[in-house]
């Protein structure tokens, strides 16, 4: 996720590289910018009332220890106002701060200045090919159409179950999805890394901090 900052101060160059990517919503960086200025007068109106309470309770407590009852009732009227004031401004704030978040993840990383423009995976650039392609014989079918066939992965069970892009392994495909991944923890372990087991359910705060949401929120 780009800062603010990052984008306050890098306006045209954030517009011009979302361009590369065809980003429809380039409207989207005005409005960042316009919130985040409402956002730091907001900040600067509930500073300003937090000060001026806490430099009215210490004269309230010097008068009331002089004996000035009466002027410090006074100042206390002001204290009550105070208090629904910054009461209003922080909860302004929550709001500001809370749809300055959402436009932010909106806004997608920006790209390399040496990437192609281009609608179509045709426009992409190759930069760099190892090895040689393989040619398919003619009667070579898709690997969905293998699954089906062998009874090995349930599409349509996983997108029942969670959505699409999750399916529902079985019989000697759950082996084999078990076996690769033995396989490649089993490298990872000979190649000094250190194997760990992570909780199977994450909070939202890891959600978006890993660019999961809200991507494939719902």
């Amino acid at each position: 996720m780009l800062l603010v900052s990052f984008i306050r101060e890098n306006r045209e160059k954030v517009v011009e590289l979302l361009s590369i990517k065809n980003f429809k919503n380039i409207e989207i960086i005005d409005n960042i910018i316009n919130l985040d200025n409402k956002r730091k007068e907001t900040q600067k109106l509930l500073d300003d009332d937090l000060a001026e309470s806490n430099n009215l309770a210490k004269e309230i407590g010097n008068l009331f220890k002089t004996g000035k009852a009466a002027e410090a009732n006074e100042l206390k009227a002001r204290t009550a106002e105070l208090k629904i004031t910054s009461k209003e401004h922080g909860d302004a704030l929550e709001v500001i701060e809370k749809e300055l978040q959402d436009l932010l993840f909106l806004v997608p990383n920006l790209p390399h200045h040496s990437v192609p423009r281009g609608k179509t995976p045709e426009d992409n650039l190759t930069v760099h090919q190892e090895g040689e392609i393989p040619k398919l014989h003619a009667n070579a079918v898709p690997h969905w159409d293998l699954t089906t066939k062998y009874n090995i992965i349930d599409f349509e069970l996983g997108n029942k179950i969670t959505g699409a892009g999750f399916p529902v392994y079985k019989g000697k495909g759950a082996k084999l999805q078990r076996a690769l991944i033995n396989f490649f923890l089993d490298n990872a372990l000979n190649a000094g890394y250190t194997e760990i087991q992570p909780p199977l359910m994450i909070n939202e705060a890891s959600g978006y901090g890993t660019g999961q949401l809200p991507d494939k929120e719902g």
